[in-house]
């Protein structure tokens, strides 16, 4: 039987595990939910996504909700067929593998949502109220944060690429694409400009 993952392409979560798909090389077959509409909270995708966010994954009798445990999951399953995506797991690298899989649960939010306002020309720009100018400074603060980490090693889960890196492409893919709405104009960031 085939994997299965319920998903749409426009969500960031979704594009994590299709990355992680991609990246071991495993088929699948691909649902597409229509989150906007809100099928994930309806018959029959309501039992799957237990909190009513795409995207899941069905392997067999095993159901998974939830990105980051399914990348996990697909990576360990899956760990010798394409790239390896979970680092050789030392004690020591355990440890730090583990802390790096917690630092992306801490920056999560990456992509906040910003209110947009278009002038005459057509040209989109920031909203200037207090709420949104609140969140770009946050996420440039978790930025750096990621900057920092990025100035001692090369990837964000360490030495190698990894399962932690694959987690923030979609969102990173995101930012760039936004351009100067989202980021300063002296871009710093290593894993933006790479």
């Amino acid at each position: 039987m085939a994997i299965k993952l319920y998903g749409h392409p426009a969500s960031l979560c979704t594009r994590r595990v299709l990355l992680v798909l991609a990246e071991k090389g495993i088929d699948y077959e691909f649902i597409n939910v229509n989150f906007i509409a809100g099928e994930q909270t309806n018959p029959p995708y309501e039992e799957m996504m237990l909190f009513g966010q795409i995207p899941a994954l069905e392997d067999g009798s095993l159901r998974l909700y939830e990105s980051r445990a399914i990348a996990r999951y697909l990576s360990s399953k899956y760990r010798d067929q394409g790239n390896d995506l979970l680092q050789p797991l030392t004690m020591f690298k355990a440890g730090l593998f583990s802390n790096s899989l917690r630092r992306w649960n801490t920056l999560k939010s990456l992509t906040p949502r910003f209110k947009f306002c278009t002038s005459s020309s057509g040209h989109g720009h920031l909203s200037d109220d207090i709420a949104t100018q609140t969140r770009v400074t946050k996420l440039h603060a978790k930025l750096d944060v990621l900057d920092r980490i990025l100035a001692t090693q090369d990837y964000l889960g360490g030495a190698e690429f990894t399962v932690v890196d694959i987690l923030y492409m979609p969102a990173m893919q995101m930012l760039r694409q936004a351009g100067q709405i989202y980021l300063r104009a002296a871009c710093k960031h290593r894993f933006l400009v790479k």
